[in-house]
């Protein structure tokens, strides 16, 4: 049975966390374990480029990225969630993904596999959702983590415009199941 930890970049209970529940909830029938962090809703410190995680791997604030770390080193699966903000990530998912330096600089990210799922606010051909995307891609490849699976959302403006789209989102949870495999 596969392990996936879902990061949902917004603090908020929107659009992102509704998507997550969903997923949860699609996860679980097909006995797929996962669980549900929220970086902005933790105390996590921004990170000060100190780069001392380089020469140990290991962070030297005590906050909540220690538990986060060992969760994303106990999955199979990371997916993390986005709201778009300027076109690009949340400020919450880009401190988080500042803070996991020492999982990248050990190389514990290398072929992890990897799920980004973006969800702006405008039309798709409106861009608002392919800067918070590129900016997952470039993380992942530079992690060398293995990106099996992305989807973007649209049109989801208010707190529960997702839930609009439940043919889209059972669509996304059926592919996403058959690329963790």
């Amino acid at each position: 049975m596969a392990r996936v930890l879902m990061i949902v970049g917004s603090r908020r209970d929107g659009n992102c966390a509704h998507l997550a529940r969903k997923i949860k909830e699609g996860f679980a029938r097909e006995r797929i374990s996962s669980d549900i962090i929220t970086p902005g809703n933790q105390k996590i410190y921004l990170c000060t480029g100190c780069m001392d995680c380089d020469k140990n791997g290991v962070c030297d604030f005590n906050d909540d990225m220690k538990s986060n770390i060992e969760k994303m080193n106990e999955s199979e699966v990371i997916l993390f969630l986005t709201p778009t903000r300027w076109n690009t990530l949340s400020g919450d998912l880009k401190i988080f993904i500042d803070r996991l330096n020492p999982l990248f600089s050990t190389k514990r990210l290398k072929d992890k596999k990897v799920i980004a799922l973006v969800v702006g606010a405008k039309k798709r051909n409106e861009y608002s959702t392919d800067g918070a995307l590129t900016s997952l891609g470039s993380f992942f490849e530079s992690a060398e983590a293995n990106m099996i699976y992305y989807h973007q959302f649209d049109q989801c403006l208010g707190f529960t415009d997702i839930l609009n789209q439940e043919d889209k989102i059972e669509q996304v949870i059926q592919e996403m199941i058959e690329k963790i495999g």
